[in-house]
């Protein structure tokens, strides 16, 4: 069995044809995102720097022959690791080792490969998040509070400066170097959920926003020792593995999971009345992935064809050709004059030899009828892993249906597990996804048909946007 991870909190297990979903449901450290309580941190205790060094040195060991994506990373990676020598003997404590890791592996630029979260620093003390940042084009907007700031700081008001800061800049500064993300809409995600982070129980952040009506305020926010009655997530409604309703003539699907083998029974349970619609959306904006199986399953009712999913590679580390490559980097006859074993010894030698997996594919074996009506898929930033995977199976039915909306996660892979001194489980990625073609969506996220900003406002108003594109769209392809 292979395993798989997902930077938000979210863990996989994964074979070439499934993935498996865990949630973690304690959040730590800086990675506390959207939870509303997480601990507070030991800053005292301090690993030695043998140990500290050992660290640093076996993750840049282990990623130097098995990371797969450097050339997204654009690095010197050694030269990279002599620079952090220093850095790592010159941490005082645990945690700054910790964070120095941090940095060293955000400079891979991968979602999949991470630094192990220091779970003995913690201590039996809980801090509430009392604010709620989110990230729309690199603007960060209020879309939380408690109940009892809501006139003081309106939803919907837009961030402008810590501590003097401008907001950009100050993410730039101090929380983007930490995150390791494949794409740079997730980056910038992820640091308007980490924006206030810290181990100083009594810090306090002077913020300076914008409301919805154009006027400044300032605001000082630190972190609460009791939780809080929210001003907008207090609405919400309890969450399910699939969500129908219908809209018109129009079937909404909203598939929130594909780690639950529920879903496909809650889906056939609909069946009778997808049948009747003129029209199907599914709705996988936050289904955060699972089992690439469960989504194959649900998809094939609305294909008679054989669902080919993504493709990928491994680099291969051969000794002796590395060392025969050696030899054959000192030669001057250019590449392509090479014979087919010369080039494997000289990309062997550079760490540029690979070995091609096999193609994702399910045979469609669902014998009942199908549903033909025009079909449009809602993606969005939260779409991952196995819903990822959906989206490539769905990308070779073209033009069986349309997607809408935002770009995906982008971020898939084979992490291979590493345990480092004084860290949880690290990871490092170690298998290339791509499209059956050989495009790439790691780093750039599965692109819609039709792509719709996020609107600050859906959030606040509850209204959605994308939702209301996509009924216009399938009612064009009905007519």
């Amino acid at each position: 069995m292979c395993y798989k991870f997902s930077i938000n909190i979210v863990f996989y297990t994964k074979t070439s044809h499934m993935k498996k979903l865990i949630t973690i449901t304690a959040f730590v450290g800086l990675f506390f995102c959207s939870a509303p309580a997480f601990a507070q941190i030991d800053t005292v205790a301090n690993l030695s720097n043998a140990d500290k060094l050992y660290g640093l040195s076996k993750f840049w060991e282990e990623t130097s022959y098995n990371f797969a994506y450097f050339d997204h990373a654009h690095i010197n990676w050694d030269s990279t690791y002599r620079a952090y020598i220093p850095k790592i003997l010159s941490t005082k404590n645990t945690w700054q080792y910790y964070e120095v890791m941090e940095r060293f592996c955000a400079l891979l630029k991968d979602g999949h490969t991470d630094i192990g979260f220091p779970v003995q620093l913690l201590t039996h003390k809980s801090r509430y998040k009392w604010i709620y940042i989110e990230n729309f084009d690199k603007h960060f907007f209020v879309t939380d509070m408690p109940v009892q700031y809501k006139d003081k700081v309106p939803l919907g008001s837009e961030l402008i400066s810590v501590d003097g800061v401008p907001a950009k800049e100050y993410a730039q500064k101090e929380i983007i170097p930490y995150i390791s993300s494949s794409t740079e809409h997730v980056l910038w995600n992820n640091a308007a959920a980490m924006m206030f982070y810290g181990t100083d129980s009594a810090q306090v952040w002077h913020l300076k926003l914008r409301t919805p009506k154009g006027k400044l305020i300032d605001y000082d926010y630190q972190f609460h020792t009791i939780g809080t009655k929210w001003e907008r997530r207090a609405t919400n409604q309890p969450w399910s593995v699939l969500d129908f309703k219908k809209i018109g003539d129009i079937a909404y699907v909203k598939l929130n999971t594909f780690g639950d083998t529920a879903i496909i029974g809650k889906f056939k349970a609909i069946l009778s009345q997808l049948y009747t619609c003129k029209g199907v959306i599914l709705d996988i904006r936050d289904n955060g992935g699972g089992d690439t199986g469960i989504g194959a399953e649900i998809l094939k009712y609305f294909t008679d064809k054989r669902l080919i999913g993504s493709t990928w590679r491994t680099r291969d580390n051969l000794s002796s050709f590395r060392a025969w490559g050696t030899y054959q980097l000192r030669d001057t006859t250019k590449y392509e004059h090479l014979s087919n074993w010369q080039k494997k010894t000289y990309l062997s030698a550079k760490g540029d030899y690979w070995y091609k997996g096999d193609t994702m594919t399910f045979d469609n074996d669902v014998k009942v009828r199908k549903i033909t009506c025009p079909l449009i898929v809602l993606t969005g930033n939260n779409t991952a892993s196995a819903a990822e995977d959906f989206l490539i199976m769905l990308d070779g039915l073209k033009p069986r249906a349309t997607t809408m909306g935002q770009r995906t996660y982008g971020s898939t892979g084979q992490p291979m597990p590493l345990e480092l001194p004084g860290l949880t489980e690290s990871r490092i990625c170690t298998k290339r996804d791509t499209y059956p073609d050989g495009r790439d969506f790691v780093g750039v996220g599965v692109i819609p048909d039709i792509e719709i900003p996020p609107n600050v406002n859906d959030v606040i108003n509850g209204t959605d946007n994308v939702l209301d594109a996509a009924v216009k769209e399938i009612n064009k392809q009905i007519k």
